[in-house]
């Protein structure tokens, strides 16, 4: 009986992902020991490949993973262009999930020993995504001196917490907040708020991810002509006086958000569309074939 496969790249081979098959014995299973990466390819290019590669291999670095010389930047690129073209995206913007991770032995202590595996997965990307509702959640985000935030660990147990407890309040996504109560993202995009003409963003000290994304966008407001850009420690009073407020990640590019609890923003604002105006034609400018 004929099936609808559903295709990934494994180890650098094309398989279903009814035979793929990852060892059980597995750091990245136990422990979440491991690394991954999400990017949105258009129709064959990307933004800033070089960027996430290089943050993929310091991640594994920082666990103790030495990436093999085969894995290079060009090999991956070509397993990525190989799922793509076997599932019919590449003339079509789609997401892709790299994913690496490590065999080795029960236990906190890690050895050299293990062999490394990585997975590419890909899908469709949406034409557009909703207006976010974020929500204020208890779970905090995790300190950066507890477990560095400048890297995409596998273990997401503290977004997938905050994340939960956002649905059971009926948001879209959560608002994390540190420890200290300071605004520090959502469990899937970094946040910037404007008020008059001052764009406000949490700064690398409120234990963020510094997504690649969020630096294009610094750096486009920061030539903007009107514009200033303000990087802080800001609460949540701050960013509920603000006249509107956005999201940004790799994927949903930038993304006005409709509400924050019970704070209404306004979504199609003159100076976020300008913004965002500016950020596509910077991205069209940058993106590089696979």
């Amino acid at each position: 009986m004929a099936t609808n496969k559903e295709w990934i790249c494994f180890d650098g081979v094309l398989s279903d992902t009814e035979t793929a098959v990852a060892p059980v014995k597995s750091r990245g299973l136990m422990y979440g020991e491991g690394v991954f990466d999400t990017l949105r390819v258009y129709s064959g290019r990307t933004l800033f490949f070089s960027d996430h590669y290089k943050r993929t291999v310091k991640g594994l670095q920082s666990l103790g993973i030495t990436i093999p010389d085969y894995l290079s930047k060009e090999y991956l690129k070509q397993a990525i262009t190989k799922l793509l073209s076997k599932k019919d995206l590449l003339h079509s913007d789609a997401v892709v999930r790299l994913q690496f991770w490590r065999e080795g032995e029960r236990g906190y202590r890690t050895t050299e020993a293990g062999r490394l595996h990585f997975s590419v997965m890909a899908s469709k990307c949406k034409e557009v995504y909703p207006h976010p509702h974020l929500v204020t959640v208890d779970c905090r985000r995790t300190p950066s001196q507890s477990m560095p935030s400048e890297f995409k660990y596998t273990n997401g147990i503290n977004y997938i917490l905050a994340a939960k407890e956002a649905k059971q309040q009926k948001g879209s996504d959560a608002l994390m907040l540190t420890l200290d109560r300071d605004i520090s993202e959502t469990t899937i995009a970094n946040i910037f708020w404007r008020k008059n003409k001052q764009v406000y963003t949490p700064s690398t000290e409120c234990d963020l991810f510094p997504g690649i994304t969020r630096s294009i966008v610094m750096e486009v407001i920061d030539n903007h002509s009107s514009l200033s850009l303000r990087r802080g420690s800001f609460g949540l009073n701050h960013i509920k006086q603000a006249d509107t407020v956005w999201i940004c990640n790799s994927v949903r590019e930038l993304l006005a958000v409709k509400a924050l609890d019970e704070k209404t923003y306004i979504t199609d604002d003159t100076m976020f569309n300008e913004i965002k105006h500016a950020f596509e034609t910077y991205r069209d400018q940058h993106l590089e074939p696979l």
